[in-house]
């Protein structure tokens, strides 16, 4: 492993009082925060207890976010030994393993494997050439201020105490947070927290590019399932970092124990660790899987990174958590800086910013062995499943880095600029409405409601195709977001209807169907709430959704008795329910927006051929093995002489051509402009004319 060159320590300036903000703890949140801010032009100081370079216990993964966030801090060139990963593999108790892998579509897809011992130094020498002072060695003792909040906290520096008072103080001093503790941020409540342990090795053979994470492990008596992990890092030339994690506090005096055993069953079941010998001491830390949007501050105060309890549930990756929301509470504190002065600065937008990029996934932490172990019996039977509810939600839980925000169908072609602003703005609002109403209940889907600044995430969607058709007719009911929302919900719960599957007969005892369980609870539950939010567009808009699912119903019927696959009777019922699905929010969102009538029949005719054609599409991907609800980032590829094949794609064009047909009605414009390119499923790749085979995409 490359030790690096310790960042300067900056000399005691001779002004204490003209500092914008302190930020406490040098890590990856807090160099973060202190790099930004002093790009910004502020007057940052950035304080650490320990000496660089230092080693700090950690799994040392980068996902893909974390990479991406280094590349713009401009560190990477520095990372000279890095070892790149180009994924994900989960191995779960008694099943198996499944590789999930980054698309890479511009070169950016891949993770890294970097050693605290190198990562930390490096970020805190990029904040101190951006600007920021640093002072190692030093310890922050207390905060200042009262009940009006927090304007600035005490150091201890070379024998010197410092009273310094700044409108923000940045905790990012790790899960033992001293200063969220003193702000009244933290419950003592043990249940919140767990414990992490690990270890280098040596001499390992044949390992992946890929992050590899073990679910669950099991307690000394090997019986009994614990909310925790083990992991595999590979750091190059034979070298691996391994270790645990365990939030179950009852248990968290065996955590030594658990990463012994977890250690002795590798050496003795994976051929890659005959060999391998241990490179220094078994370290641990502790862990924090509390994150609250609501006690992410106090005025004048903002946690960050583990302070702040973003720590992955499943996986205990938070380095990618901690320099983003390090970057957001920067650019926070500037915002406040510029627009109230020198009081202290208000946390509260940082915090709706962590929820809205964040919440659903950490929730699971939250409630921490409840939440998990329900999670993880999920998962554990449906681990084997590709069907869409098991998929989105595996995918959501153990690589949310990998998964497109907000996707349930193909990614949507860029709109332009002004119905993308519009877009935008409408879809973060239908976003607070399904994250409301399915947080406290099933959090993991609160990341599909999501949105990025540029819309690159953006996908074809319910919501999408009613607000889009809302704005041919210019229209902005007050309606539409509560409509869009409850499009959503309806095609989540008829992915969770379709994800339940007939019981094997079995002569032995009969297995817990955690899987049809889960779907049907869900399925019951996201149409509860659709109905909640179409009842707010009175009788009428009710009766449509009723008809829509008794369509949707009576088809799900038809498919028990007929395969859909083998391209029949089937497949024509399969597209038929999809037809419902887009045809409602065209036809909902033409009404809303004021379009004429022969206009909104047109929208509705068009959704009910698109909706054909990607429910086609989507049996092609499955007879090409490229099922998107599978996760597949390769495509598929089938006989082009196959009959299926070729009866699948006349169908598709078929649909698509009736669907632009169906545009002609439609005042041209940007809207119509994007139905018309989302007329036709992107399905086959490169084509060979020479080839028998023909690429899925």
């Amino acid at each position: 492993m490359v030790t690096p060159d310790a960042p300067t320590p900056t000399m005691v300036p001779d002004r204490l009082d003209g500092f914008d903000a302190v930020v406490v703890g040098a890590g990856p949140g807090g160099a973060a925060a202190a790099y930004r801010l002093a790009v910004l032009g502020r007057r940052v100081l950035l304080i650490d207890r320990r000496e660089f370079p230092r080693d700090k216990c950690c799994g040392d993964g980068l996902t893909r976010s974390a990479v991406r966030l280094l590349a713009e801090m401009g560190v990477l060139d520095e990372l000279t030994g890095a070892q790149r990963v180009g994924g994900v593999r989960i191995r779960m108790r008694g099943r198996g393993g499944r590789d999930f892998h980054y698309e890479d579509p511009d070169g950016t897809g891949y993770g890294m494997v970097v050693p605290r011992l190198e990562l930390d130094a490096v970020l805190c020498r990029r904040a101190v050439r951006a600007g920021a002072v640093l002072w190692t060695g030093a310890r922050a003792t207390r905060l200042l201020g009262g009940a009006a909040g927090v304007h600035g906290v005490q150091v201890e520096y070379e024998g010197r105490r410092f009273a310094l008072r700044t409108p923000a103080v940045v905790a990012a001093d790790g899960a033992s947070s001293r200063l969220a503790h003193q702000a009244g941020l933290r419950s003592p409540d043990r249940e919140w927290t767990g414990f992490a342990a690990r270890g280098y090795f040596t001499q390992v053979a044949d390992l992946d590019e890929l992050l590899e994470i073990h679910l669950p492990l099991a307690d000394v008596t090997d019986r009994r399932v614990l909310p925790s992990y083990g992991w595999v890092f590979p750091i190059g030339d034979g070298t691996a970092n391994v270790g645990v994690g365990l939030f179950d506090p009852t248990h968290r005096e065996n955590v030594r124990l658990l990463y012994e055993r977890f250690v002795a069953e590798l050496a003795t079941t994976d051929h890659r660790f005959r060999a391998a010998r241990p490179s220094g001491p078994m370290t641990g830390a502790p862990l924090r899987l509390d994150f609250d949007p609501s006690r992410c501050g106090v005025p004048g105060l903002l946690l960050v990174g583990d302070a702040a309890g973003l720590v992955s549930p499943f996986t205990g990756e938070g380095i990618s958590f901690a320099l983003e929301s390090g970057l957001l509470a920067a650019d926070r504190i500037d915002t406040a800086l510029r627009r109230a002065g020198a009081g202290p600065v208000d946390p509260a937008p940082y915090a709706r910013q962590l929820a809205a990029r964040q919440s659903g996934y950490f929730e699971t932490g939250r409630y921490s062995v409840r939440r998990y172990m329900l999670a993880w019996r999920v998962l554990d039977a449906t681990f084997d499943d590709d069907r869409p509810l098991f998929a989105l939600c595996r995918r959501l839980a153990l690589f949310p880095d990998g998964a497109r925000a907000g996707v349930l169908l193909d990614p949507l072609p860029q709109p332009a600029p002004e119905l993308a602003r519009d877009l935008r703005r409408d879809l973060l609002a239908v976003g607070e409405l399904l994250a409301g109403c399915v947080r406290e209940d099933w959090p993991m889907f609160v990341r599909l409601a999501g949105v990025d600044e540029d819309l690159s995430t953006l996908s074809l969607r319910p919501a999408v195709l009613l607000l889009v058709a809302a704005a041919v007719g210019g229209r902005e009911h007050p309606l539409r977001h509560a409509l869009a929302a409850a499009v959503d919900l309806g095609l989540l719960a008829g992915l969770a209807v379709d994800s339940a599957r007939e019981e094997e007969r079995s002569t032995g005892p009969r297995p817990t169907p955690w899987g049809n369980r889960f779907a049907v609870l869900v399925a019951d539950f996201l149409l509860a709430r659709a109905y909640e939010f179409a009842a707010q567009g009175g009788g009428p808009v009710v009766a449509e959704f009723a008809e829509a699912l008794t369509v949707a119903c009576e088809g799900r019927a038809l498919e028990l008795r007929d395969d859909p696959s083998s391209g029949g009777a089937g497949g024509a019922v399969l597209a038929g329910r999809a037809a419902i699905a887009f045809e409602l929010p065209c036809r909902l969102g033409g009404r809303l927006g004021g379009a004429r009538v022969p206009v909104v029949n047109a929208l509705a005719a068009y959704g009910r051929e698109v909706g054909a054609a990607y429910a086609l599409g989507e049996q092609l991907r499955e007879l090409a093995g490229a099922s998107r609800w599978g996760g597949s980032a390769q495509p598929g590829v089938v006989a082009r002489d196959d009959p299926r094949v070729a009866g699948l794609l006349g169908l598709v064009a078929e649909h698509a051509q009736r669907a632009r047909e169906a545009l002609l009605v439609v005042p041209a414009g940007p809207a119509r402009e994007l139905l018309a390119r989302l007329a036709t499923p992107g399905l086959p790749g490169p084509v060979d004319p020479d080839s028998r085979v023909m690429s899925v995409t």
